[in-house]
């Protein structure tokens, strides 16, 4: 009986663990929909899981972090398909993500690092520059120089490659010239010097 009892007890733990429910993530707003529809509030016709929907998209649309992960990804996209056709678009995506600002850079550098995609590194390292070009007067390295670093590739046209290497000369005082490999050694041994 004994060893029934602990084949079964595994079992039955797997089993209780499965059919918990994951928490609601509309249980806020549909609580707030609730109140409204009590207090005769609610639009009439509309039901409380639609109107949770409808709050949740809103407050989703208005989430500057959710806006700079879509705006990472459409730029990523147009990047990978590289139309001329679609620079406008591209450069309006650019855009709108540099205004975000800083909820922005965490998605942006995370796609930069993780993208095996030379042209979506390189549209991500340009907004990276325009949202960060400040950090080097308060020598704040982590955001810009990723970004200026995607600059200095062998694939990248050499006029590229100066601005990217005089923008990393400037920011961080280090004088390796047109080495990226010695740039991309630095900023590893500073990386790792620094997560100690």
């Amino acid at each position: 009986m004994r060893r029934i009892a602990w084949t079964l007890a595994p079992l039955s733990l797997a089993f209780s663990l499965a059919c918990t429910k994951p928490p609601d993530p509309l249980a806020e707003q549909r609580a707030l929909c609730r109140a409204l529809e009590q207090s005769h509030q609610l639009r009439s016709g509309l039901s409380v899981d639609e109107c949770a929907r409808k709050l949740k998209e809103t407050a989703d649309l208005n989430d500057p972090a959710r806006k700079a992960a879509d705006l990472v990804d459409r730029i990523v996209q147009l990047a990978i398909q590289g139309r001329g056709s679609e620079r406008a678009e591209m450069h309006d995506a650019q855009e709108s993500l540099q205004r975000i600002g800083r909820p922005a850079v965490a998605p942006a550098l995370s796609r930069l690092r993780a993208s095996p995609d030379s042209n979506a590194r390189l549209a991500l390292a340009r907004v990276l520059v325009g949202i960060c070009g400040e950090d080097c007067a308060e020598r704040k390295l982590d955001c810009i120089v990723p970004a200026l670093l995607e600059g200095t590739g062998d694939d990248r046209p050499p006029e590229a490659r100066r601005e990217a290497e005089r923008g990393l000369m400037h920011c961080t005082g280090e004088q390796f010239g047109d080495d990226p490999a010695a740039w991309r050694k630095w900023w590893s041994d500073r990386s790792a010097q620094a997560s100690r």
